[in-house]
């Protein structure tokens, strides 16, 4: 009787897939043992050194949720890629709707803009039914994988808690490896604002996040995230984000934002909770027509974010949004991104709309060699407008914004909510649009210490319209904001620079005529003293 027990249960386990190429093919036209659809693929266990591969112009639909313990190793890690005739476009996981209009180009899509160049999200769906797919791809406490090639889409004709892909760990230490490429995720209707206790930044194109829903767990963190020569396009509300709940501690973000604190008094011994990821690669990717952000890092040490594309950015979400940013983050990289057209939506104030943030609890972020244009909220901001939860002012200290160009950058240029020690050096900042003002700085005044260093730029205004000053409060005082060795071209105004709010700084600023200066010569100059077309993103 026991036997037979025994060999029940045998049979009730996932199939074990030894170290072997699995092919996946949901047309229904190949016969075992190539694996016919997900449901199927999800009861499979799978040994390190695996790779499971989906057929080419095939779309499985549904949602690949692997099973517990199919996990690589470092020698052996589980491969998810694709075979059969690469004329056949790519194999298609589409997590939504099953009946689906095709937007090979993106013109159907792109036909919803509005005249001001914002889109409301245009679903692909022509029905949808059955309940909501959290993730296309959904990797849950496994580590040492690789994803590449595939097309992922979660579809719906209503918001719901949508991610292409989501990578999730949680009470489980160290994860390691996770190495993404050439992926292509678009329409994943997420959530363009909070809502049934999900963060509306929970949802997107690609997401890696760290959950807590107890005090009493494991320190976790990602090692080694690579997410490089992908595209997303029109998702909400996130781009490409790592997200975490050890994220508590002095001069952070503040620690209420996540379980298990949200909406709970924080003891102080969550000060220690502060565990980052490591080894953090976003590289070359086309990030575009996202609801709110397109790439954040949050509680990470030293990730490099370099040679991205990103732009028509905040086009959809609720709340604040940016380019590419940084919170409760040490030692960020952001280096050869180009970011254009991070849409302003003007009922928010201050708002962002920036290329680029050092936000909360961050220290010691880079900003170097991008180039910034057209963006409607401005170029670069420094934000710690807030409290970490334990009692303490959030901070954003250290952050380096060098050797950049921006060009007609929107609202303002730089935006100080908040620093300690920022240093804004050497770069070239253009303003070619006649109707464009743009302010060089503003101080907006939210409770929080500015202490900023603007030295050795140039700022151009072409119609001789330059201004200093965005003036949100006519009491604010810059006095720890220095200007030391800038050039002006085409900023008429001198008593602005003369005035009590101008603090100059150990050397002096000088003020020139716009006719003096070449922008065009000097913009293409910097292309090639940085070698940005070589560095920058490569289709």
């Amino acid at each position: 009787m026991i036997k037979f027990w025994l060999m029940v249960l045998a049979l009730c386990l996932p199939v074990a897939a030894h170290a072997a190429d699995v092919q996946v093919d949901c047309s229904g036209a190949s016969a075992a043992p190539v694996v016919g659809n997900l449901a199927q693929l999800n009861d499979m266990r799978f040994a390190p050194g695996t790779r499971i591969l989906f057929k080419r112009g095939v779309t499985c639909h549904g949602s690949f949720v692997p099973s517990a313990d199919s996990s690589g190793t470092a020698a052996a890690p589980i491969v998810v890629s694709s075979y059969g005739d690469a004329s056949a476009g790519r194999a298609v996981i589409a997590a939504g709707c099953r009946d689906a209009e095709v937007d090979a180009d993106q013109a159907l899509t792109n036909r919803a803009r509005t005249a001001q160049g914002r889109s409301p999200y245009r679903s692909l769906c022509r029905s949808d039914g059955g309940p909501v797919a959290r993730a296309a791809i959904h990797l849950r406490n496994l580590e040492y994988w690789e994803i590449e090639g595939l097309e992922l889409t979660n579809d719906g004709l209503s918001d719901g808690p949508r991610v292409g892909l989501l990578v999730q760990l949680e009470n489980f230490g160290a994860g390691h490896h996770y190495h993404v490429r050439d992926l292509y995720v678009h329409h994943v209707r997420g959530m363009p604002k909070d809502a049934d206790g999900l963060p509306y930044k929970e949802t997107g194109g690609i997401l890696f996040n760290i959950t807590r829903p107890e005090a009493a767990q494991r320190k976790t963190w990602f090692d080694d995230v690579l997410v490089e020569h992908s595209e997303i396009f029109h998702v909400d509300a996130i781009g490409l984000s790592t997200r975490s709940a050890w994220m508590c501690r002095a001069g952070g973000a503040p620690c209420g934002d996540y379980p298990p604190y949200k909406g709970k008094p924080v003891p102080a011994s969550a000060a220690a909770d502060y565990t980052p990821s490591t080894r953090v690669v976003f590289r070359n990717n086309h990030i575009h027509d996202i609801g709110g952000d397109g790439i954040v890092v949050r509680t990470a040490v030293q990730p490099l974010v370099e040679a991205n594309l990103l732009h028509d950015i905040w086009m959809r979400a609720a709340g604040n949004s940016a380019g590419a940013w940084a919170i409760n983050t040490d030692g960020a990289r952001f280096q050869y991104n180009e970011i254009h057209h991070v849409r302003y939506q003007e009922p928010w104030e201050p708002g962002d709309g920036m290329a680029f943030d050092a936000d909360l609890g961050t220290r010691d972020t880079q900003v170097v060699h991008n180039y910034s244009h057209d963006n409607g909220g401005g170029f670069m901001l420094f934000c710690a407008c807030d409290k970490d939860g334990l009692g303490n002012p959030s901070l954003s200290t250290g952050t380096l914004v060098e050797n950049n160009l921006s060009v007609n950058d929107g609202r303002r240029v730089i935006v100080f909510a908040g620093s300690q020690g920022a240093v804004v050096r050497g770069n070239l900042i253009l303003n070619t649009q006649p109707g464009l003002i743009s302010p060089a700085a503003e101080n907006t005044g939210m409770g929080s210490k500015n202490a900023g260093e603007i030295r050795d730029n140039v700022f151009y205004h072409g119609a001789n319209a330059g201004t200093l000053w965005r003036a949100m409060k006519s009491e604010l005082r810059h006095d720890d904001i220095r200007w030391s060795g800038n050039h002006f071209y085409g900023y008429p105004d001198r008593a602005e620079f003369q005035s009590a709010q101008f603090f100059t700084g150990d050397s002096a600023n000088t003020i020139q005529p716009a006719a003096s200066f070449d922008p065009d010569a000097t913009a293409a100059a910097w292309l090639t003293s940085t070698s940005f077309k070589e560095r920058s993103y490569q289709r």
